[in-house]
């Protein structure tokens, strides 16, 4: 079976980046940490093995990723109305390549376990869809066996209603769901802390992310 890695990706500009993290840290110190983030996250999925896809905004900035050429990748601009056009499109992108299975993942959740992602495809062996729940109500993987636009429709994205929506679209469809243990993101003050305190018990869990971390003490 051929299968694939999506991750959605936002160029790290000053400004438009981990702005909820605001006044805690500057402007600046939003985009090094999500930069950080990002690089770690491919990292962690070009390690695998998988077709890796990255779907990223905004569509002007692919040079950015010109420095991860060592990474056999595919470059998808993302595009829709909103989150959910923007992963059905990259999904669909992604099928398009002639893979049979996939999962999506961001970079906001970087100390989940690399298993997580080897775990999503096993569930496809017997499912159809696998969703992995993040603390805040939204999730940080899924993985499809197939394509339906449903699945993304009529959900309130970033809200603490994100996964059971999705979840409830998915059982609509008539699919076999499966899912990951819960984990959670870093977006606010908060989990920035708790990021802190577990990667430096293990910063191999994220070694960028953790490095800038000693550097920024």
């Amino acid at each position: 079976m051929k299968k694939a890695i999506i991750i959605m990706a936002k160029v790290p500009e000053a400004g438009k980046v981990k702005t909820r993290l605001q006044p805690f840290l500057n402007a600046e110190e939003c985009a090094e940490f999500a930069d950080c983030l990002l690089r770690d996250t491919i990292e962690k999925a070009a390690s695998l093995q998988n077709q890796l896809i990255i779907a990223y905004s905004p569509s002007e900035r692919l040079g950015f990723f010109d420095e991860f050429s060592q990474h056999k990748i595919i470059f998808v601009p993302q595009k829709g109305a909103d989150l959910g056009e923007k992963m059905f499109n990259a999904f669909n992108f992604a099928f398009e390549q002639k893979i049979d299975s996939a999962v999506m993942i961001g970079t906001d959740s970087p100390t989940f376990p690399q298993k997580f992602i080897e775990k999503a495809f096993k569930f496809l062996e017997n499912s159809d869809a696998v969703l992995g729940e993040s603390e805040d109500g939204g999730y940080y993987l899924i993985a499809l066996k197939r394509r339906r636009k449903e699945i993304f429709e009529n959900v309130e994205w970033s809200s603490p209603e994100t996964f059971n929506q999705t979840a409830e679209n998915i059982r609509k469809c008539g699919l076999k769901l499966s899912f990951l243990s819960k984990w959670y993101d870093v977006d606010l003050p908060g989990d920035l802390e708790r990021l802190k305190k577990d990667l430096r018990k293990n910063p191999k869990l994220a070694p960028k992310t953790a490095k800038w971390f000693q550097e920024n003490e």
